[in-house]
């Protein structure tokens, strides 16, 4: 196994940042009261399998990830973000109480 497949570390954090704004989203929108802790969890579980399902089952190779799917995950991380910020007043959760331990 060469270096090449380093790459997909990346992918990894930046996943995850777009995961998790957009599973709190989610939450409001349903009204689901989770932990911050279980949507992180489910956001890093999500972003690992979105990645090494498709790998492992032949579906693309690492040549596909390259800067412009990262940056699509970048401005996707930062909508979510927007969108939260937005719902934030008018949708409240429990998991607001925990965001502003941190």
């Amino acid at each position: 196994m060469g270096s090449h497949w380093l790459i997909v570390v990346p992918y990894y954090f930046v996943g995850t940042l777009a995961m998790l704004p957009m599973l709190i989203v989610l939450c409001r929108l349903v009204r689901l009261k989770m932990p911050i802790h279980v949507l992180v969890g489910i956001a890093i579980v999500m972003t690992l399998a979105g990645i090494i399902i498709p790998l492992a089952a032949g579906w693309v190779s690492v040549a596909a990830f390259t800067g412009r799917p990262m940056l699509i995950l970048i401005v996707l991380s930062f909508v979510f973000a927007a969108i939260d910020a937005a719902l934030h007043k008018r949708l409240p959760l429990p998991l607001d109480h925990d965001l502003q331990e941190l």
